[in-house]
C-alpha cells in the first residue's frame, strides 16, 4: 500500500489555512498546519514532510527567510516548498526563486493551479524518496532552537536580497569576452526584476557613446529621441562632443513610428566605479509612477553591481581593440588585415561572392618628412586615417599596412564599386588641409585597385595585384586610381 503523503501548510491566516487544508485532505494527503514561520520551521525539522506549502508574508520569519533557512540545512533541503503569496509584481517571483522555492505560486480563490502544481511535485518525490534515506534526520524534540534562531536573524531580507543580486551580478562576468551574451544576460536579469517599457543603457568607451535600447512595447523614434536627450544633458561636456551610436538589444522589439505609446516615468541612474562614470542605466514606462520605491531601489541596486560588469566589458574591447587597431591613426593594424582579409577570402571563395582590394600611398611623403619633420609627419598620417574612414562604408575595413602605405578591403563588392570608393578618398585627401605649424598643406595619394577573378587563388596573389595596379599609378603620374589587369 503506497504510503500517504505529507503536506506542510505555513500561513498566519486561519482563514486561508482551513481553505488550503480542506483542499489538499480531498487529495489524499496528510496535512500538517503550521501558523507562523517558526512553528513552519520547527515542524520541517521534526515531522519529516514531502512537501511544504508556505505563505510568504508572515511576522517574526516570512515565507523567503523560512525557504533560505530550509534549503540552507542538509536535514530539510530535500524538501520541496512552494510559497503561495499575493505579491505578483516581477521582483517578489525573483526573490522566491532565488530563495530556494521550487514554485512561486500567486494566491487565487480557485486553487486548481496549487492542486496541479502539488500533485506534480509529489509525484517527483516519489522518485527521490533515496535522497531522504541517505540524510540522517532526527526525532529530537529539543532541536536546537538557539541555533535556528540564530540563523534566521541572518536571513534579513534587504540583505539577503543584496547579496543574492551581487552573485547573480558577479557570473555575468563570465560574459565579458561576448559583448552580446553579456548584454543578453543583462537583459534576462534586469527584465525579471522590473516592469518596463523600455530600458536604455548608456556606455561610454574610447570610440564614443553607444545607448542600447531594450523596447518590451513598440515605441517611435520620437520617443527614442527624448530619451537620448535626457541622457545627453547630464553627461559631461567632454561626452557631449563623442559620437552617439544607436543600438537595439537582440531580441528587443523594433521601432515602430506609428506606436501611439508616451514614456510617462522614467529613472535613470548613474554606472559609476568609484568617481568614474561610464554610463547610465534608464529604466522607462508607458505607465504612471511605474517605479515605486521598492523597484526603485532595485534599479539603484542594479545600476551598482553592472557598474563593474560594464567597466569589465570596455576593458575587455579597449584591450582586444589596442592589440588589433594602430596606435597613430586608428586603423586596424596589418597582423589584423591579414587575418580578416583571409577569412573574407575563404567566404567570398565559398560562396562565389565579390571581393575587392584598395592599396594606397602618401605621395612623396619621404620629402614630407624631410621637409616638416617626422612629428609632422605623423600628424599627417593620422589626418590620414580620419580621411579613409570617412571615404569608406560602414561594411569596408580600412588598416594602415606599413609606413605611408594603407589598405582597405571591400567585401561583396565588385571592380567599379570598389573604384568609386577609392576615387572618393583620393578626392577628399586631395582637397584637404592637413595641418601643420604655419599654412595648410597639400597632400595627394595614389591608389590601386584589385578584385578576385579565377586566376587569384589566396590573399597573398589578391595583394599583389593591387600593389602592381598602386605601382602604375605612381609610374604614370601619381594622384590617380589604376585597376589591376583581369588576367
Amino acid at each position: 500500500m503506497a504510503q500517504v503523503k505529507r503536506v506542510l501548510l505555513v500561513d498566519d491566516s486561519k482563514t486561508q489555512l482551513t481553505m488550503v487544508q480542506m483542499a489538499l485532505s480531498k487529495m489524499g494527503v496528510e496535512v500538517l498546519t503550521a501558523e507562523n514561520g517558526i512553528e513552519g520551521v520547527s515542524r520541517a525539522f521534526l515531522d519529516k514532510p514531502d512537501l511544504i506549502v508556505s505563505d510568504v508574508m508572515m511576522p517574526e520569519l516570512n515565507g523567503y527567510q523560512l525557504c533560505r533557512l530550509l534549503k540552507s540545512d542538509p536535514k530539510t533541503a530535500h524538501i520541496p516548498i512552494i510559497l503561495l503569496t499575493s505579491l505578483s509584481q516581477p521582483q517578489d517571483k525573483f526573490w522566491g526563486i532565488r530563495a530556494g522555492a521550487d514554485q512561486y505560486i500567486v494566491k487565487k480563490s480557485d486553487l486548481t493551479d496549487l492542486g496541479l502544481t502539488i500533485r506534480k511535485i509529489l509525484k517527483n518525490t516519489e522518485k527521490n524518496k533515496q535522497i531522504k534515506k541517505d540524510v540522517n534526520l532526527t526525532n529530537n524534540k529539543s532541536t536546537e532552537w538557539k541555533s535556528i534562531k540564530t540563523n534566521v536573524n541572518r536571513l534579513l531580507d534587504k540583505l539577503l536580497f543584496e547579496s543574492t543580486l551581487a552573485s547573480e551580478a558577479r557570473l555575468l562576468a563570465n560574459y565579458i569576452h561576448d559583448k552580446e551574451d553579456l548584454l543578453k544576460e543583462v537583459i534576462d536579469l534586469a527584465s525579471s526584476l522590473v516592469d518596463y517599457s523600455c530600458l536604455c543603457l548608456c556606455l561610454f568607451d574610447r570610440k564614443g557613446t553607444k545607448l542600447y535600447y531594450d523596447l518590451k512595447q513598440a515605441l517611435s523614434d520620437k520617443e527614442l529621441s527624448k530619451i537620448k536627450e535626457d541622457i545627453i544633458k547630464i553627461t559631461d561636456e567632454s561626452k557631449k562632443k563623442t559620437s552617439i551610436e544607436t543600438l537595439l538589444f537582440k531580441g528587443s522589439l523594433k521601432i515602430n513610428n506609428k506606436a501611439k505609446g508616451k514614456i510617462l516615468s522614467k529613472l535613470i541612474v548613474p554606472l559609476n566605479i568609484h568617481n568614474e562614470c561610464i554610463g547610465y542605466l534608464s529604466f522607462l514606462s508607458t505607465k504612471k509612477n511605474a517605479f515605486a520605491s521598492k523597484t526603485e531601489d532595485i534599479i539603484y541596486l542594479l545600476a551598482h553591481d553592472f557598474s563593474m560588469v560594464f567597466k569589465l566589458m570596455l576593458l575587455y574591447d579597449e584591450t582586444k581593440e589596442l592589440s588589433i587597431t594602430d596606435g597613430l591613426t586608428q586603423l586596424y593594424n596589418k597582423r589584423y588585415f591579414l587575418e580578416t582579409l583571409e577569412k573574407e577570402f575563404v567566404r567570398a571563395k565559398r560562396f562565389g561572392n565579390e571581393l575587392s582590394v584598395i592599396l594606397m600611398d602618401i605621395d612623396h611623403f619621404k620629402s614630407v618628412n624631410d621637409t616638416y619633420g617626422h612629428v609632422q609627419g605623423d600628424s599627417i598620417l593620422k589626418e590620414m586615417g580620419e580621411i579613409i574612414n570617412r571615404g569608406i562604408r560602414k561594411v569596408d575595413f580600412p588598416a594602415r599596412y606599413g609606413g605611408e602605405e594603407f589598405i582597405i578591403i571591400t567585401p561583396n563588392t565588385n571592380i567599379q564599386d570598389a573604384i568609386e570608393i577609392a576615387e572618393r578618398v583620393r578626392d577628399i585627401t586631395e582637397k584637404y588641409d592637413f595641418k601643420t605649424e604655419k599654412k595648410p598643406l597639400r597632400i595627394t595619394i595614389s591608389l590601386g585597385v584589385a578584385t578576385m577573378n579565377k586566376t587569384i587563388t589566396n590573399k597573398t596573389s589578391l595583394i599583389k595585384r593591387a600593389d602592381g595596379a598602386l605601382y602604375q599609378a605612381k609610374d604614370s603620374g601619381r594622384n590617380r586610381v589604376c585597376v589591376a589587369e583581369s588576367h
